[in-house]
């Protein structure tokens, strides 16, 4: 493989990252799958480069680098955003609040249901 090939490649996989990226800030998981699948296909290329590192591919380098670190640390923070909400769903299911009822009275819930089936 040429310098300009790798160098392109390094581009290609930098606009990748970026567009990983979009997707994490927005929150749009289902369109990551995709992504993840091509950026697998960058691995071996990179690992088996024989050829002399420009100043251009560093500087790409870091830039791949940086967008892997703030790519890794979103997904970490909507993984414990995840898991702090499923937490909190256990929590609610298995103690049920209180409601208030029609006559401004507190009453307990007898049963937790997103359907009201008796209406």
């Amino acid at each position: 493989m040429k310098a300009a090939e790798f160098e392109q490649m390094l581009r290609r996989f930098c606009r990748l990252l970026q567009q990983e990226n979009k997707y994490l800030i927005s929150n749009q998981p289902d369109k990551l799958m995709p992504l993840v699948e091509e950026k697998q296909k960058y691995v071996r290329p990179f690992q088996e480069y024989p050829g002399q590192v420009t100043v251009r591919m560093k500087g790409l380098i870091q830039q791949i680098q940086a967008l892997q670190q703030e790519n890794l640390l979103l997904t970490k923070q909507a993984m414990g955003f995840e898991e702090m909400m499923l937490k909190s769903i256990r929590s609610n299911l298995k103690t049920p609040g209180t409601i208030y009822s029609p006559d401004k009275s507190k009453k307990a819930a007898d049963s937790l249901s997103l359907i009201d089936w008796e209406a």
